[in-house]
């Protein structure tokens, strides 16, 4: 196995990668959701919307978070990874 940094640097970039091609995809999936799950509840004004409206959107509030978190390093990764 190759322990050189250049195997170290791109392993790690290949572990941000899955984070970010992961998070931000659901992320924008659960904005759709909330938007139709916030429509019931202004439709029906069942409070079993807004609870479901209010953890979902906890859940969307973490997935924006680690994927924003890993997108700005990656931006630095490709600059230190292949900067040739």
């Amino acid at each position: 196995m190759d322990t050189t940094a250049l195997f170290w640097s791109r392993l790690q970039f290949a572990i941000t990668n899955i984070f970010h091609y992961f998070y931000p995809p659901l992320s924008i999936g659960l904005e759709l959701f909330l938007v139709v799950v916030g429509a019931l509840y202004l439709k029906t004004k069942n409070p079993l919307w807004a609870q479901v409206s209010r953890f979902w959107i906890k859940v969307f509030a973490l997935t924006f978070t680690i994927g924003v978190a890993s997108g700005i390093p990656m931006e630095f990764q490709f600059g230190t990874n292949w900067s040739e």
